[in-house]
């Protein structure tokens, strides 16, 4: 049985979206029998966080939040993970929804030991429908940028390698892709194209590929 460990902020309306849209992820890990360790508002906080991670050595971590080339965030903004601590998820595969933390400091966390590290090294884009910004479970538009990501992560609880996560969250990213620059369902559809190829290219990883939970 493996230990995942999710990070979950929600003080502000694009991280409400990802809580949202992660809550389903957190309990597919519990249904799939492994040791599920959740934070979420204000107990995404660095001392809880890292004191988890300390004391549970968790194989997989997920933060959701904000980030940019040196951090990753949780409540508040918070800097949970930074160049000065990197070398905690030691031994841990790592996905961070954060803007551009996949940039340095994903492959920093690597030389400091990680398996591997999942993330963006540009901003994470997160199209959203105006009408519906205020309930992300009937904004249509958000879930075609956050379906992928929840591909990915549940490819990673069934087992899957890194390489097969990413593979099958990129098929979804571009079939969504293709919905988007084809669709005569709402005229906005083609804008959003764009944004979702940007996360598409941004999608990295660093480490062992062929790892798995």
């Amino acid at each position: 049985m493996s230990c995942i460990l999710f990070s979950r902020p929600d003080h502000d309306s694009t991280l409400a979206y990802l809580y949202y849209y992660s809550k389903g992820l957190v309990d597919y890990s519990k249904n799939k029998k492994h040791k599920t360790l959740n934070r979420e508002k204000e107990h995404a906080n660095r001392k809880e966080i890292i004191n988890l991670i300390k004391k549970q050595n968790p194989n997989f971590i997920m933060f959701n939040g904000h980030g940019d080339p040196d951090i990753i965030a949780g409540h508040k903004n918070e800097i949970i993970i930074s160049k000065a601590n990197s070398e905690i998820l030691s031994n841990a595969l790592i996905y961070s929804l954060t803007c551009s933390s996949g940039q340095k400091l994903g492959k920093l966390i690597v030389t400091k030991g990680a398996i591997c590290f999942i993330g963006y090294n540009k901003d994470f884009n997160l199209g959203k429908d105006p009408n519906s910004e205020a309930s992300p479970r009937r904004d249509k538009i958000a879930k075609l940028f956050l379906e992928p990501s929840n591909i990915l992560v549940k490819s990673l609880i069934d087992g899957c390698s890194v390489k097969v996560a990413i593979e099958r969250a990129k098929e979804k990213m571009r079939e969504n892709i293709w919905y988007l620059s084809t669709t005569k369902d709402f005229l906005e559809a083609p804008f959003y194209a764009p944004f979702l190829f940007g996360n598409y290219i941004s999608l990295i990883s660093y480490g062992d590929v062929k790892a798995s939970i």
